[in-house]
């Protein structure tokens, strides 16, 4: 069987059990459509006895309201005349009031002193005097009216205590707004029935039908159930879907008839619609399945063809694109054959260029790492070295001093600079490893203000030619007035560090350039020396950490390589930028610095004044360390203080409350009761709670700093203190 004829039964295959579903749910629409019918016929019927009802219900409040007026307390009837007619329902409608004998008393049809008829009778009156409750009567004929009407009535008392009974009477053309108002369509049947199943109203042709009464079948199904339906015939012989529902109030009975002809036409209607949308889903779905068996067809002869070439390697033409995506795949797919076979040595060749490509990524990836392994190991041998160097200088300079020989100044003096260089330079060690380590960790936080640049310079010159770092050398500084949004501290650090890296590799006797100024809208510091230079292989990987020149086993220059790095990080927190350059070894190099130049002109950073000490400071030193509580209370006192020492926090508050000293100089690590507590302590008693405390601690960083400050501290110092900053703090 071909692949056409496959199609065709698929069609019918689904066509079929379709139209058979449909077929069902046709039936089922109908049904539905037919229930919805008479559902809107249930509740008109229902819409017009809440309406009869509302009408009986302003009938009852009316005639309780007119049985307790003035007019008919004081026995005015003319009066209850004018307040009957006034409160009365409208056209058709009327208010008798009656005596206990049945006599008319006042009758709102008429005017008011005419002669009016008695009603006889008896038996209803005495019913409504015993209720006491409003009464809805059947239709009754009225001899004088000649009609049919109905009454609403009920016995009332009179505020004179007189008793009386008033009805609501109602004509058959009242009710007739009960179906003008309503949204019932015109061609629908409308009639009202009393209980015993005689019209009252209709909605066509009341005056035939008013009176007479329904067929025994009819009365049974009203009485049978409170709402319902039946079919019908009318007198001319049209069919009718009935719908029945009883009036709450007076049990009347509200049937509405619907021409059969006119709902079935709404339900063929319908259906009609669905079966012409059925039939065209059917032709659109065999004409679909022709066409498009007709181009798959089509594609697989050319597919056929195609794989035939394909499997002896020929070139495969491409095939024209379909109206089927999976046959689009296909199409697809089948190019991609034709290529992979064709592009299978070349791909062969790319991976074997891509695996000597990884050969030497991978061996590139090793050497870089050996390469940091070594950078490691000569870093441990540096700072062996650099910390072994200045502990032998200390360490012979305090043999002198100990050797109990007599000594000369110079010698003394010659000792001393020793110590101190030794000393600075260890400090100044420690204080590189912890920025970079604090600066790769990315914990450096910067304190910045408006902060002259060219100052900045001069002052970290001003202090390597006071520590004698610059003798030997010739240093020009030329400035110009810079003002830059920084950290002063830590743009020191960038100069000291930058000018230390010139004068280290420069010879004796040569000659360094410093130069500060504005350029490109940039705030540009420069460095010059006619130094060592740096080699071009060196030269990229300048500024990362522990990088450093080859050097001789003496190492004339020393350092760890670390402060380049520490100068690149800090630059970059200031959001500028640092260069190096150099044309070579042994010819010098230039270090270019440029920072973003500070808006609109801020003042200049306050420079730092000379601390003046004042003598007969009175200071109170905790340390638990004997050598540092020592050497720390001798250099207290060569600067005119008087100091009080203690080697515990306890110990130390006692002094405290004792002395009453205007500065304590506290070290953090205690054991007994550590720093901290001891300032929260002295803060804590009203005797000490103004010392001025200084925190003396190992640990430098801010969250070291913000904790010694919530402790309560004044300053917080990292060891060993610097001169100029505990002078600062003694002035």
């Amino acid at each position: 069987m071909k692949l056409r004829a496959h199609y065709f039964l698929l069609a019918f295959c689904i066509v079929i059990p379709v139209a058979i579903c449909c077929f069902i749910a046709l039936n089922m629409l109908s049904h539905a459509q037919r229930d919805s019918a008479i559902q809107r016929i249930n509740e008109s019927a229902r819409l017009t006895a809440m309406v009869i009802d509302a009408d009986i219900e302003r009938a009852t409040a009316v005639l309780k309201v007119l049985g307790r007026s003035q007019s008919l307390g004081a026995g005015s009837l003319e009066r209850f005349h004018a307040d009957a007619s006034a409160a009365n329902a409208g056209p058709g409608a009327w208010i008798i009031l009656y005596d206990l004998n049945g006599q008319q008393l006042v009758n709102t049809r008429h005017p008011f002193g005419r002669s009016l008829p008695k009603r006889h009778d008896p038996v209803q009156i005495n019913a409504l005097l015993a209720s006491g409750k409003a009464n809805v009567s059947g239709i009754r004929w009225g001899n004088e009216l000649k009609n049919n009407f109905v009454m609403v009535e009920r016995a009332i008392t009179a505020p004179s205590g007189e008793r009386y009974i008033i009805g609501q009477a109602f004509s058959p053309k009242f009710f007739s707004h009960a179906f003008a108002g309503s949204a019932i369509p015109a061609s629908w049947l409308i009639g009202i029935f009393d209980t015993n199943g005689v019209f009252i109203a209709r909605r066509y042709d009341d005056e035939k039908y008013v009176g007479k009464k329904v067929s025994p079948k009819a009365l049974a199904t009203f009485n049978a159930t409170a709402s319902g339906s039946l079919p019908s015939t009318t007198p001319e012989g049209t069919p009718l879907y009935n719908a029945f529902t009883h009036s709450r109030l007076s049990g009347w009975t509200i049937a509405i008839g619907a021409p059969a002809s006119e709902l079935d036409a709404a339900v063929w209607n319908g259906i009609g619609v669905v079966a012409i949308g059925l039939l065209i889903a059917i032709l659109g779905a065999l004409t679909l399945t022709m066409m498009t068996g007709r181009r798959l067809v089509a594609f697989i002869r050319r597919a056929s063809d195609a794989a035939r070439s394909l499997g002896r390697g020929d070139t495969v033409a491409t095939l024209p694109p379909s109206i089927i995506d999976e046959l689009d795949e296909l199409n697809v797919a089948i190019m991609d054959a034709s290529r992979r076979l064709q592009s299978e040595m070349r791909s062969r060749a790319d991976a074997e260029s891509d695996r000597n490509t990884l050969l030497v990524l991978e061996k590139s990836a090793r050497a870089k790492a050996e390469q940091q392994n070594d950078a490691k190991d000569e870093f441990l041998a540096m700072l062996g070295h650099e910390l072994r160097n200045p502990l032998s200088a200390v360490t012979s300079a305090v043999s002198i001093l100990e050797s109990g020989r007599p000594l000369g100044d110079d010698v003394v003096k010659r000792t001393h600079g020793v110590l101190r260089r030794q000393t600075d330079h260890l400090r100044k060690l420690v204080d590189d490893l912890l920025e970079v380590n604090r600066a790769l960790m990315g914990k450096l936080t910067l304190e910045k203000m408006p902060t002259d640049l060219a100052e900045a310079m001069q002052r970290s010159v001003d202090t390597l030619q006071a520590g004698g770092r610059t003798e030997g050398f010739e240093v020009r500084v030329s400035t110009e007035p810079t003002q830059v949004l920084a950290d002063p501290t830590r743009l020191l650090q960038v100069i000291d560090n930058i000018l230390d890296n010139a004068i280290k590799y420069s010879p004796a006797g040569g000659l360094i350039e410093v130069s500060v100024r504005t350029h490109d809208g940039q705030a540009e510091l420069q460095v010059r020396d006619a130094g060592l230079g740096i080699d071009a292989e060196l030269l990229p990987s300048v500024f990362d950490v522990f990088v450093q020149g080859a050097q001789t086993l003496q190492r004339a220059q020393g350092g760890l390589g670390i402060g380049l790095s520490l100068v690149r990080r800090l630059v970059g927190l200031h959001e500028g930028s640092v260069t190096i350059a150099s044309a070579g070894t042994g010819q010098g190099c230039v270090v270019t610095v440029r920072l973003p130049l500070l808006d609109g002109g801020a003042g200049m950073a306050p420079g730092s004044a000379a601390a003046v000490v004042a003598s007969g400071r009175r200071v109170l030193l905790i340390e638990d360390n004997v050598d540092a509580r020592e050497m720390m209370a001798m250099l207290l006192e060569l600067r005119g203080c008087v100091v009080d020492s203690a080697e515990s926090g306890p110990a130390g508050i006692a002094l405290a409350l004792a002395q009453q000293p205007e500065i304590a100089l506290i070290d953090i690590g205690l054991e007994q009761m550590d720093g901290y507590a001891v300032a929260r302590a002295l803060r804590a008693e009203p005797r000490t709670a103004s010392i001025v405390l200084v925190a003396l601690t190992g640990y430098g960083s801010e969250a070291d700093r913000q904790r010694a400050f919530d402790a309560g501290f004044d300053h917080h110092c990292t060891k060993p203190i610097k001169l100029e900053e505990l002078d600062a703090i003694l002035a």
